[in-house]
């Protein structure tokens, strides 16, 4: 006789891990949040819309030739920005947006131009009828502001002023080029401040990382780590403490919502190559995705209860889009001509720079906000490209440009586009990428505050160069760059202590959606005429601080 069988055991499927924290990208804002909260002892599981780059690739220090031979090979650098084939966007017809975004580990930050400004309390209590003011003030943030100076290094000139708060912990500035000592003496003469630079480029080692080797081709990646990039500092110490999950080529898709709760409960996202679907559940959502895709994300993360978007209980998201306009003016300062060549690449970008001195000089101005300036591409460096601008050939055209080459000298005025309803981020339903997202329109115009601002822009330009007897090189007023050329977008996703006219509160937290934070550029409430990366990652610190605390006391 058979001997019965026993009964098989039932297959009980694992139900899907519930993660604490769920970050949405790694640049300077996803970095740090994943940083801090796995070091508070918080798992976090991070998705990254590319994968990690390998620093033994990048094309550090390349001469000009060697680009292009390595490109005629069918060559391609290691970092770059993302095709628009692979993400296309919209703009309005006949209108024009530059976008740059990095899907990789460390976003931007593997190839930013690392200009590291406090923001002050002219920026964050403005009142001028634009937009809202801050939820903070300096004093909030100065605390985060001196630890990560600490933390990633920022060098620089010790200058305390109203409109650019100063640092006792800068690292040594680097040495000025001449150039530079003419026209900061030329301002002196004449009224206008020019102070020492602020990057995140150390002039002395730390945390074991190496000091600038000065070979000022930083946008092609730093094997030494010599600047600071999220992917090179922030996540590795993070996956030091066992705390960290990294899921790569993870497009997020959508955040999506409990319908009995409203609260968040996870993300959709895709893989970037095979666009496979695939769902994560978290207790917390933070996004860093960097302005553009957060409020894409954001829009197409609609439900039942969010139709507009999830959170948008006020209707500003993706509205008060701002940014920043720029242009560029090329001298020669005579006094310069013909002089030796030197070495002066230094930490890849100017030395020197001119804040935002337009606040309170006692002159009534018919425009709101103000303008900085900086100083890039001046002296001996990879720059020769004046002379594709200058007349002649043959032996005598290049000991004419060699002549000139010393005594190169540049300008970039930065100024604010104050915010504006009518400039915003939108999505269109009827436009799908590879995934089936909506794809995102890119609304940003030039207004009459901005043509205003120029004029004293271009004025200020002309003044230092009047002052430093410089010579232009095809000098034009009102050519400006195109928007979206400065990558500091903001505004979409703000910061306000009213629900009614904002996304988020003081620590970048959804006031409708409790446990969503956006902790990116999009919830500043205004651009400033500043660079947003430090402040970005102060904001990103003292919201994941916040967060922290409350996971601590049971409130999420």
């Amino acid at each position: 006789m058979q001997a019965p069988r026993k009964a098989a055991a039932p297959q009980l499927k694992k139900s899907a891990p519930v993660y604490d924290v769920v970050v949405i990208g790694s640049g300077a804002s996803g970095g740090m949040a994943a940083w801090n909260l796995t070091r508070k002892g918080i798992k976090v599981l991070l998705l990254d819309a590319g994968d990690r780059y390998d620093p033994a690739k990048f094309w550090m220090a390349m001469l000009p030739y060697e680009r292009r031979e390595a490109y005629a090979r069918g060559e391609k650098p290691e970092l770059g920005f993302l095709s628009t084939k692979e993400q296309p966007y919209l703009t309005p017809e006949g209108k024009r947006y530059d976008l740059y975004r990095v899907w990789g580990h460390g976003g931007k930050t593997n190839m930013w131009g690392r200009v590291s400004l406090r923001y002050s309390d002219v920026d964050f209590k403005v009142n001028d009828g634009y937009g809202i003011p801050w939820p903070f003030e300096y004093k909030d943030i100065k605390p985060y502001y001196d630890q990560v100076d600490q933390l990633i290094g920022v060098c620089g000139g010790d200058d305390d002023t109203d409109t650019l708060p100063g640092s006792q912990y800068h690292q040594p500035a680097p040495a000025l080029r001449c150039g530079e000592w003419a026209v900061m003496n030329a301002g002196k003469r004449i009224g206008i401040k020019i102070v020492q630079g602020r990057r995140a480029n150390l002039t002395r080692p730390l945390r074991g990382r190496a000091s600038c080797h000065y070979c000022g081709d930083c946008g092609a990646g730093c094997t030494t780590g010599s600047f600071f990039n999220s992917a090179m500092h922030l996540l590795p110490e993070a996956m030091k403490t066992g705390k960290l999950q990294i899921i790569s080529n993870a497009v997020a898709g959508r955040i999506t919502v409990d319908p009995k709760t409203g609260l968040a409960d996870g993300v959709q996202y895709f893989h970037r190559y095979t666009r496979a679907e695939n769902h994560v559940k978290a207790k917390v959502v933070i996004v860093g995705a960097s302005c553009v895709d957060t409020t894409r994300l954001l829009l197409n993360s609609k439900s039942a209860i969010y139709p507009n978007g999830i959170g948008n209980t006020s209707g500003v998201l993706g509205k008060y889009f701002t940014e920043q306009f720029r242009f560029h003016v090329t001298t020669f300062l005579p006094h310069l001509y013909g002089r030796e060549t030197t070495h002066d690449s230094g930490i890849g970008g100017e030395h020197i720079y001119m804040p935002r001195f337009n606040a309170r000089d006692g002159k009534k101005r018919d425009y709101a906000r103000g303008f900085g300036m900086q100083f890039w591409s001046s002296g001996c460096q990879n720059n020769a490209g004046f002379a594709k601008n200058m007349p002649g050939f043959g032996s005598e055209f290049k000991k004419d440009v060699l002549r000139h080459y010393p005594a190169l000298f540049q300008f970039h005025p930065y100024g604010e586009i104050p915010p504006r309803e009518d400039n915003r981020i939108e999505v269109d339903e009827t436009r799908k990428d590879q995934y089936g997202l909506p794809l995102m329109r890119m609304v940003l115009n030039y207004a009459d505050n901005e043509r205003k601002m120029s004029e004293e822009m271009y004025d200020t330009v002309e003044q230092l160069v009047h002052e430093a007897k410089g010579e232009l090189l095809n000098y034009k007023r009102n050519d400006w760059d195109f928007p979206g050329s400065p990558i500091h977008e903001h505004g979409t996703v703000r910061m306000g202590t009213d629900p009614r006219n904002s996304m988020l509160n003081g620590f970048n937290q959804m006031h409708a959606v409790k446990n969503v934070w956006v902790v990116d550029g999009s919830s500043f409430p205004s651009a400033t005429e500043k660079n947003p990366t430090l402040t970005i990652l102060a904001v990103a610190w003292r919201a994941t601080d916040y967060l922290a605390e409350q996971i601590k006391r049971g409130n999420l």
